[in-house]
């Protein structure tokens, strides 16, 4: 036995499949390379973990990242082109506390391409958190600023400026996630964006609560 569409029914139908190929559109993955500067000598192990949970956190925002060490590749040396960014990690940071985590240096225009990670000042703070696990949560934390722009800090989840007991043990069970009104604004922004102008003037940071 079969049956027949009415055209009212194939015109909804037809609707649905436009609207799909729109939603399929819009969460298009955005790949991006991050080209990580290591200045600690961090574990092999404790950086791959690190890479994972950042890259986790980040992809539903529909980003795809692909990690290079800049100790194995000579394009560290020239300028990142609009897809690639910059993580230095370092062992203090310039901050004027201990606990300020790492930092993101943006232009007046709002992007930028360069964070830094302070390694020792998270290390002194993991406590219950895996060092790894942590150094992604702040490495996701400080892509973000480059991804969201100026004044990108939030009042809840990952991009809080503070993170107190209650955060790092959220990281330590990886829920301290992007809101989802964050994760579209990066993912359109990265969508769109097709220069890279590298410009050090504001910076925005991380610290502990």
């Amino acid at each position: 036995m079969g049956f027949r569409i009415k055209s009212s029914l194939r015109l909804f139908v037809v609707v649905l499949m436009i609207r799909g190929l729109g939603w399929t559109q819009d969460y298009a993955s955005s790949r991006i390379t991050v080209f990580v500067n290591d200045s600690v000598g961090v574990k092999h192990s404790v950086l791959r973990h690190a890479e994972k949970e950042a890259g986790r956190l980040l992809r539903p925002a529909g980003i795809e990242i692909e990690w290079r060490n800049c100790a194995e590749t000579s394009e560290c040396r020239r300028p990142p082109r609009s897809n690639e960014f910059v993580l230095h990690i370092v062992a203090k940071g310039r901050a004027r506390s201990d606990f300020v985590f790492g930092e993101a240096f943006l232009g007046p225009d709002g992007k930028g391409k360069y964070a830094d990670v302070f390694f020792d000042q998270l290390r002194r703070e993991a406590n219950n958190v895996d060092v790894g696990q942590l150094l992604g949560a702040v490495t996701a934390h400080e892509l973000g600023h480059l991804f969201l722009g100026s004044h990108s800090h939030s009042l809840m989840g990952i991009m809080q400026p503070l993170w107190g007991v209650e955060s790092l043990r959220r990281i330590s069970m990886g829920s301290l996630t992007f809101v989802a009104e964050e994760e579209r604004s990066m993912r359109s922004r990265l969508r769109s964006e097709t220069t890279a102008a590298t410009s050090l003037g504001d910076a925005a940071g991380l610290g502990l609560q």
